[in-house]
């Protein structure tokens, strides 16, 4: 007599084929969920660092400066350790050495329309920069760049154009 316990190899190959489908479409968006929230957190980032520049120069009554530096694929060839980093100091003119605080993993400071280099935003001891200080910042995630936005001359309108993150 035939027993009728357990399972065929057919059902048994079957079974796995499903699991490993279904593994395989989680890690995919998983990863885009773990860049995604890389990009929210170095846009937080540098947003947390214009106001504690911001709220040091109203506090102290002082001259406060966050400067950044842009991606240069000229000076660094590999992506994946890109140069741009931001800095703030009291007053105007850089220090000798700025503590200099790196990007994430892979996100750039791909463009912008701040005056410079060195570009930079000097708040007066109100918490204000001046009308030529003024501009956007666009930071790019490299592992998706947007080709129409290295083509595109006027930045706040190609911004303006978008209705989500490239």
């Amino acid at each position: 007599m035939r027993s009728t316990r357990g399972f065929t190899l057919i059902e048994l190959m079957i079974v796995v084929a499903i699991v490993g489908l279904l593994v395989a479409i989680g890690l995919s968006s998983t990863s885009g969920l773990v860049q995604s929230r890389r990009f929210d957190s170095a846009v937080q980032e540098l947003s947390l660092a214009a106001k504690k520049a911001r709220q040091a120069a109203q506090t102290r009554s002082e001259t406060f400066t966050l400067e950044f530096t842009l991606h240069t694929p000229e000076l660094n060839q590999d992506p994946a350790d890109p140069p741009d980093r931001y800095a703030i100091y009291r007053g105007n003119t850089r220090p000798a050495e700025p503590e200099w605080k790196p990007m994430p993993e892979r996100i750039w400071i791909y463009r912008t329309n701040v005056n410079g280099p060195p570009y930079k935003w000097t708040f007066d001891e109100r918490g204000t920069i001046t009308p030529a200080q003024m501009g956007t910042i666009v930071l790019q995630d490299g592992t998706r760049l947007d080709p129409g936005l290295a083509d595109a001359t006027a930045l706040p309108e190609y911004l303006r154009s978008k209705t989500t993150n490239p």
